[in-house]
């Protein structure tokens, strides 16, 4: 009679438990999807931001040739008076 019931308080902690496990993957299929979605997103932005990044290189490029020039045109001022 004892066994029975240790019996049944064990299978009734399997049960539990197994609709506990049941509850996490429901919940981490749902967070699957999320993932995608935002992994899909993700990548959508970062193609998105290609061209933009690309003209910053450009003027920042520019500004640096800029400063170059000056400081040459600097240098050559200096030692020509």
């Amino acid at each position: 009679m004892a066994d029975e019931k240790r019996l049944e308080r064990i299978e009734a902690k399997l049960d539990d438990t197994n609709d506990h496990l049941a509850a996490i993957d429901t919940t981490l299929q749902g967070q699957h999807i999320t993932l995608k979605e935002h992994i899909k997103r993700t990548a959508q932005i970062e193609r998105e931001l290609q061209p933009i990044r690309k003209h910053v290189y450009m003027v920042q490029g520019a500004l640096a040739l800029l400063a170059s020039a000056g400081v040459i045109i600097s240098i050559i001022r200096f030692f020509s008076k």
